[in-house]
């Protein structure tokens, strides 16, 4: 595996401050639209979420994360491309390094398959976001070492809320991502 990205893109205090101004206007807004508005990295976003709402650690804890998330009976997919937001709902299989590359290769057993590069993650957060009217968005977030999203896997957002047993799995992946060490600072910024 690759050396750990560098920069991991944290938010100073005044952008917290003016993210968590924009979460008081406008609750539940996604971490990726929130970030064009206020015009921050997406990780500087979510870096200043509070600890109740947003916990985070170094890209190279993927495995053991998505190991845990393929427990899940299915995600939301949420990958954008430039103006493009693809959202994909499928299981989560696991992954085997490739044979023959640097990928990590999705197994075909879900609608969701690809390559995926997880040594050129710098971070991962896992969000619970609070919205409108008690909705909750819940999801893992991949980051690269600028500060963009590489893709989202989220449990729940718009839609009902999922099943109690599904929704301890999620709280499964917050706390192993909270075990691993975060990679900035807590704020006490409230969504």
């Amino acid at each position: 595996m690759a050396a750990e990205p560098p920069a991991l893109n944290c938010a100073t205090p005044q952008e917290s401050a003016r993210v968590r101004d924009f979460y008081q206007a406008n609750p539940g807004t996604m971490p990726a639209i929130a970030a064009r508005r206020v015009n921050l990295a997406e990780t500087k976003v979510v870096s200043s979420l509070p600890a109740a709402h947003a916990v985070s650690t170094a890209g190279k804890h993927f495995g053991d994360i998505w190991n845990v998330m393929t427990s899940w009976k299915k995600a939301t997919f949420l990958i954008m491309k430039g103006a493009n937001v693809f959202e994909v709902e499928s299981g989560i299989a696991p992954v085997k390094p490739s044979k023959t590359s640097q990928y990590q290769n999705i197994e075909y057993t879900q609608p969701l398959r690809g390559h995926l590069r997880p040594d050129q993650y710098a971070s991962i957060y896992a969000v619970a976001i609070p919205g409108k009217d008690g909705a909750m968005a819940r999801g893992v977030l991949f980051y690269d070492a600028d500060g963009n999203s590489v893709f989202g896997a989220f449990m729940s957002g718009e839609g009902p809320t999922p099943p109690a047993e599904e929704l301890a799995k999620f709280d499964t992946v917050m706390k192993l991502i909270r075990s691993e060490g975060a990679v900035c600072p807590a704020t006490d910024a409230a969504p």
